[in-house]
């Protein structure tokens, strides 16, 4: 069985909610396993992943149907490269109207393409709202809760986002300290390059703190990806059971 083609969707309807970061964390997840990776960018006024990482981010605009189809036609190849999809907030409405008037969500499973929605949550009722209306627009997409305790710390917000399956738990990432934030936040500053050597200047305990958060959030991404992977595993066994006839078995005697 060959390995689906992940199209992780990171949106919120919110500015400042920690798409970007969760967006760069998760390209350089893939960069660090050494395996290749498409990465998206549809902010058009900041572009903050593409010139974190120019290498590996196409700028898209999506506000015509030209932008729109170029896009969509590119996350629906079945390729096995994964694919990041930063959804800035002035795109949020556009992308998920386009993405439920072409049907991607249903379209996409048949060309071996899964999509997975990564709703990064914040205390506002009109976020918990907008994650209720996509998990009822696009019943068929893994739709999981992100809670960036950067964004969320002292807020119990599991109630307004439930898990939506055993496949989407929920992914919780660790705040950084405003020392770490102002060396991360700097460009050229990269995850990967970051754990090959340490960049020249930082101390023992921010170095330290960083090691660390990169690692509880490259562990969840990696657990995310086993789930999916075996979803689509059970998914697959239960399509050819139920193509193979069904043999009575011959009468004793």
């Amino acid at each position: 069985m060959s390995r689906p083609t992940h199209v992780y969707i990171i949106a919120s309807p919110r500015p400042r909610s920690g798409k970007t970061l969760l967006a760069r964390a998760l390209t350089e997840f893939f960069r660090t396993d050494g395996r290749p990776v498409g990465a998206f960018d549809l902010d058009t006024m900041d572009a903050a992943l593409a010139s974190f990482l120019p290498e590996f981010t196409v700028r898209a605009d999506i506000a015509d149907t030209r932008g729109q189809v170029a896009l969509f036609d590119e996350l629906i190849i079945d390729n096995e490269k994964p694919k990041v999809v930063d959804v800035s907030a002035h795109a949020y409405e556009t992308f998920f109207n386009v993405m439920e008037q072409i049907g991607f969500a249903l379209e996409a499973p048949r060309q071996s393409v899964d999509p997975i929605i990564l709703f990064c949550a914040n205390a506002e009722p009109q976020s918990a709202k907008a994650f209720a209306q996509l998990h009822s627009r696009f019943p068929g997409a893994t739709l999981v809760p992100v809670y960036n305790d950067g964004v969320v710390r002292g807020f119990n917000l599991r109630n307004d986002f439930p898990a939506t399956s055993e496949t989407a738990l929920p992914l919780r990432i660790p705040a950084m300290s405003p020392s770490l934030r102002a060396i991360v936040d700097v460009k050229p500053f990269s995850f990967a390059d970051f754990r090959r050597q340490a960049p020249a200047g930082i101390s023992e305990l921010l170095a330290t703190e960083l090691a660390s958060w990169i690692r509880r959030v490259y562990l969840q991404i990696r657990e995310m990806e086993l789930r999916l992977l075996l979803s689509s595993l059970r998914g697959s066994l239960r399509e050819r059971l139920s193509q193979q006839p069904f043999e009575t078995p011959p009468a004793p005697g």
